[in-house]
């Protein structure tokens, strides 16, 4: 009889502590800076996804940058820079006009303390616009405040880039 009491206390006082413990680690449930960054990542790219260019130029600040830091030539400098909202959308819209489908697979976000940065990392299944497969690695770093992308830098292989459009100069 002693034992099952001693089991039971033990079992109980686990879990009164692992309770505790849940309560001061952010999750899901609690809607969190973490939670809320890896939501407005997900938006943004399924927004991009969609092409929906109205959604993203609602998740994106007046300032907001867009870098791609691999050049096309091997060369340090990188292939592009977007230094405004207006440039950014400009951006956005030659991708989207570009390809038919924009397709994430294989997505993994994940977010910084306070959720200030998030990191996504997917191979992409997309088809030109003359209907030709393009499949590349994608990892993008967002930084974020009250909600907006604030700046982006986009790596993807240029290699494979360059296979595939013949007038970026590679």
């Amino acid at each position: 009889m002693r034992k099952r009491t001693n089991v039971a206390v033990v079992l109980s006082a686990l879990t009164v502590m692992a309770g505790a413990m849940l309560a001061f680690v952010p999750s899901a449930a609690a809607g969190g800076p973490e939670q809320r960054a890896e939501e407005q990542t997900r938006a943004l790219l399924n927004a991009f996804e969609r092409k929906d260019l109205n959604a993203i130029t609602e998740k994106i600040a007046q300032n907001a940058t867009i870098t791609v830091p691999l050049s096309f030539t091997g060369a340090p400098e990188p292939a592009g820079h977007f230094a405004n909202k207006e440039e950014v959308l400009g951006y956005v819209s030659g991708v989207t006009t570009n390809f038919q489908t924009i397709r994430f697979t294989d997505l993994r976000i994940t977010v910084t303390a306070k959720g200030e940065t998030t990191f996504a990392q997917a191979n992409g299944d997309f088809v030109t616009a003359d209907g030709r497969p393009y499949r590349n690695v994608y990892i993008y770093r967002f930084d974020w405040k009250d909600g907006l992308m604030v700046h982006a830098d986009e790596y993807a292989n240029p290699i494979t880039l360059c296979d595939i459009f013949e007038n970026l100069n590679c």
